[in-house]
This record gives C-alpha cells, structure tokens and sequence, in this order.
C-alpha cells in the first residue's frame, strides 16, 4: 500500500501539496496537480479519507499481534497488556499470525488506515526494516521478543544474561556435558540466549556436549532429543531449553526412550509457563515476568499515543531461576 510521503517523493512536492491535490485540487497549480495526479496513479495510491479522519480523534483501540495462542508464555503477557489498556479505558485487539509474513501485513495495515491508535508485537514475523518502517507510521512496541534495532521500543528480559546465569548455574552444580537446545537465528532472544550459554561455557573451558536449532517448541524438543541420541553414544549432564515448551517436549522423548529426570539427565527451561509446575517432573525453568512485560508495553504503547515522552527505548526486566523437580 503507497503512502502519501511515496506519492509526494515521487511527484517531487511536499506532502502538503498532495493533500491539497486531493483535498481541493484547483488550489494547486495545473502542472504540480497533474505530476501529482500522474505519481498517484503509478503508485494507485488509495486516499484513505477514514484515516484522515480518524487521526484527529483517538479510537482507544491498541492491537496486539501474536505468533500463536497455543504457548502459555503468552496469555500472561496479554493478561498485562489488558491490565494496563484498562485503566486508561483501552480496548484490546488480538491478531494471530502463525508466523505467516502476510497475515502479519495484513493487520499491520490496521495501524495504516487508523483503525487502532497503535500495536504492541510479541514475534516477529516480518523483516526488521520493515518492522522500523512501520514504527515510524504508528506508536508500535515490541514485547517479549528483543529486536536488534534502537529506534524500537522494546520491552523484554536480559535473554543473553539470562543464558549466562543459567549455564553458570549448571557447572557449579557440577555439570560438565551440557546440551543446548534453541532456535538457531529463527529468533533474535535464541540467538542472545545461545551467546549467553556459550560465553558461560567458554569462560570455563568447556564445550558444548551438543546444540540443536530446531526450535521453541514442544515437538522441536522431542526432534533435538531424537537426534542427540542419534549423534551421542551417551546422555549429557543437563540439557538447557531455550523454552519451557521444548524442554517438556525433550523430557517426554527423554521418557520414551526409558531415561529418567532428574535420576540420568537435568533439564531445565526458560519462561516460567503455567504447565512448568504442572508438569511431572516440575521444571526447573528462567522465569520471565511475563504480567510485567505486557503492562510496560502497554504503558509505553499509551504513553505513545497520547504524546507522552518516554524515558529510553529499550526496557530489560528481571528474570529469576526457579528450581523444581527436573534439576539434579
């Protein structure tokens, strides 16, 4: 979709005069208005007039846009973000992606036509740049998952020392032969959470007993538990999950080949999930404080939008180590 700055690059007049061209075109003079008219119908450039309306009053809507509705992580978050929209009267609207680009742009284009007054984003599903882009058109906040950009709000944990923490905890337990099962660059915390895992390592002269780049979820850790067991002749001493989802699923596998934890392998999580204390053995998990995530984004998405000032663009909250049962 062609904004109104493209037309006006392409015409080589200001925005102003686009909007008059649209607005009351005999105000512009003949030559300026046709080269405006000519950009528009090359870009087919839509003048979205509910938007124009739309801008000079608030709808009190914010959207939210998640990967998936499945992961515990996330109904935590969202119970945040509805906490705080409350209090200033906001209404909250969901959008699922399933890590699908173009379901992503599709409800992007709410913050576009002025449909919401601004988006907080949980995964991302787009390109960075084009993550940037739209930043500059609406009050957008990333939440959960960190973006590399400083030009973002984000609000998030510390991922990379979190990692660090975690593994170091590992080896004063005396843990030697440690797995590492993330995500590969599929997501920028796994990427910050295996910098972390393997800084600790090196630090202490060890290295890694195995990785895995299948993924965050359940089946992603079973798939890393196969092809460990594939690749090793034996178990390690713990097995860190860049998720609480594919540690359960490694522990399921674990049970499936008749191995027991914590009796022939640790394994801990990341996340802190409702069924991480439900689960048999409990988890040992890096619990994220994840009501606290979603209120700040919200805060900072409002803040935003009502043209408040915010203090700094990138906000890391605590996390903490929970022990439970599925550590030795």
């Amino acid at each position: 979709m062609a904004t109104m700055k493209e037309v006006a690059d392409l015409a080589n007049v200001s925005v102003a005069t686009v909007s008059r061209v649209i607005s009351s075109p005999d105000s512009v003079r003949k030559e300026t208005r046709e080269r405006v008219l000519n950009a528009i119908s090359a870009l087919h450039y839509q003048p979205n007039y509910l938007g124009r309306t739309l801008r000079l009053m608030k709808t009190k809507r914010i959207l939210v846009i998640l990967h998936t509705l499945s992961n515990q992580f996330f109904s935590r978050v969202m119970r945040g973000i509805e906490d705080r929209a409350r209090e200033d009267h906001y209404s909250v609207l969901v959008s699922v992606t399933r890590g699908n680009a173009e379901t992503f742009r599709d409800y992007a284009r709410m913050l576009q036509t002025h449909e919401v007054d601004g988006c907080i984003i949980t995964s991302l599903d787009v390109p960075e740049a084009e993550l940037l882009k739209l930043s500059q058109e609406a009050p957008v906040v990333c939440a959960c998952e960190p973006v590399k950009s400083r030009r973002i709000p984000v609000v998030s944990i510390d991922d990379e020392a979190a990692a660090y923490e975690t593994v170091s905890f590992l080896i004063s337990k005396g843990k030697k032969k440690i797995a590492l099962f993330g995500a590969g660059d599929l997501y920028y915390s796994s990427s910050l959470r295996l910098k972390g895992a393997l800084h600790a390592l090196r630090e202490n002269g060890i290295t890694p007993f195995y990785q895995s780049d299948e993924g965050y979820s359940f089946r992603s850790g079973s798939r890393a538990l196969s092809a460990m067991l594939l690749a090793k002749a034996e178990l390690p001493d713990a097995i860190f999950c860049f998720s609480d989802s594919c540690a359960i699923g490694t522990i399921s596998a674990l049970d499936s080949h008749g191995f027991k934890v914590p009796q022939d392998v640790s394994v801990i999580g990341f996340d802190n999930t409702a069924i991480s204390e439900m689960f048999v053995p409990s988890l040992t998990t890096v619990a994220q404080p994840q009501h606290a995530i979603g209120y700040k984004a919200a805060d900072l998405l409002i803040r935003q939008i009502e043209g408040k000032p915010i203090e700094k663009k990138r906000y890391a909250l605590q996390h903490e180590i929970i022990l439970r049962d599925s550590m030795s």
